[in-house]
């Protein structure tokens, strides 16, 4: 593992992490926040939204399962580097699309530059510090990336009504190029020999015998996380809706589970230094299944115990996410780490597809909204399972100064 000369280089290569996951996240909810005026100035069918919509999902899945591998072959600093120069340059692809089909590329060449953008940034920034501490550091990047959501929401805010639609995209673009200039001079340039070496075939390296059983669990929790945070964002409102509440009361619920993910780094960092990321994302995960079981049961009352509820499932949910970065971040060696977080996130994404799809079924099928938010309380305790599983086998990977999966609990 390559340790960084001083700790101010090390908080310059961490705080360029962060700003990248922070353009990322700026640049990817742009998209959404385009859409109402996207759809009146050009006039699109209803049928055209989801497809636009799931192009840039799926730019993700290849950036995540095809590009992001690659910085375990030839180094994060250049995937990191020419992906926020693809993200420059496709955003301005949509700035200047005449149309939906150039438009719908450039949300592919999105979704890709921010899925090789995040597992490496996320990968580079676990190396740095003391071993401590570098889950801590992780998730510090990965809320960078919420933050740029945020920060997209209240630009286009205030750029839409002043220059339309195309305006939030206008902004992203510098904001990416500075990204390549700072990478360039911040990140270190090479990687120890070795880790080239072990980094011959990175997909493959993850099913070897020590690091199997690892890999299948964190796609497991990945998938169900990532499903259950779709399955509330998109649907609370629906399902406050059907019970008869007033539209004040989805909003605030919706708001306060969105509130819930981003507070859920604090007790989550907490509990990770005392217990291990493990242990944290067993307790993570019951403070989200509790918050999941009230909401179903207050599903009908609304008022403050289904708004307290909504909070709770958020800090729990948006919590565990976390943790499972920071998580797979340790668990994966330095030559394959990339891979290992690219993968996990993209088959992630695919229960975030399945997470709604759920729901809607369940609608579709006449479920009081309670039951169905009941229904998504089951899986949680699969990933109770898996990382409690995963501190069996493995235990304190957060201690551990150099990586051992294979030789189990001595790695504590």
């Amino acid at each position: 593992m390559r340790e960084v000369g001083s700790r101010q280089r090390e908080v310059q290569v961490i705080l360029c992490c962060a700003m990248t996951l922070f353009v990322s996240g700026y640049a990817f909810q742009s998209l959404s926040f385009s859409m109402p005026g996207l759809v009146r100035d050009w006039k699109l069918a209803e049928g055209m939204i989801g497809p636009l919509l799931s192009s840039a999902i799926f730019g993700l899945l290849l950036g995540y399962l095809v590009v992001a591998p690659m910085a375990d072959r030839v180094g994060e600093r250049p995937v990191l580097r020419g992906a926020m120069l693809g993200l420059a340059l496709s955003t301005l692809l949509c700035m200047v699309s005449p149309g939906i089909e150039m438009l719908a590329l450039g949300w592919v060449l999105t979704g890709i530059a921010i899925g090789a953008a995040l597992p490496s940034a996320v990968s580079i920034a676990s190396r740095q510090g003391q071993v401590r501490w570098r889950g801590a550091q992780v998730v510090g990047i990965y809320v960078a990336f919420s933050l740029g959501f945020l920060a997209a929401g209240l630009t286009s805010g205030w750029l839409v009504p002043q220059a339309g639609w195309r305006a939030p995209w206008a902004a992203a673009v510098p904001l990416a190029l500075l990204m390549v200039v700072l990478l360039g001079a911040v990140l270190p340039g090479k990687r120890a020999q070795q880790e080239k070496e072990q980094a011959g075939r990175p997909l493959a390296a993850l099913f070897d015998p020590r690091l199997r059983t690892g890999t299948l669990l964190f796609w497991i929790m990945f998938s169900i996380g990532l499903g259950l945070f779709y399955a509330l964002q998109s649907w609370l409102p629906l399902l406050t809706a059907r019970e008869g509440l007033p539209f004040s009361s989805a909003v605030t619920a919706t708001s306060l589970f969105t509130l819930g993910t981003a507070l859920g780094a604090l007790p989550m960092i907490w509990l990770a230094d005392r217990m291990g990321p493990f242990r944290a994302l067993v307790a993570m995960s019951g403070i989200g299944l509790t918050g999941i079981v009230l909401l179903g049961t207050f599903a009908a009352r609304g008022g403050l115990p289904f708004h307290g509820a909504a909070m709770l499932a958020g800090i729990g949910i948006g919590g565990g996410q976390k943790d499972m970065v920071a998580a797979a971040s340790l668990f994966y060696p330095p030559a394959v780490r990339t891979t290992g977080l690219g993968w996990a996130l993209g088959l992630g994404r695919l229960g975030a597809a399945c997470g709604p799809l759920l729901i809607g079924y369940l609608t579709m099928r006449d479920i009081e909204s309670g039951t169905a938010l009941l229904c998504l309380a089951l899986p949680v305790p699969i990933v109770m399972a898996a990382a409690g599983l995963l501190e069996r086998t493995y235990g304190r990977i957060d201690r551990a100064v150099h990586h051992p999966p294979s030789q189990g609990r001595e790695a504590r």
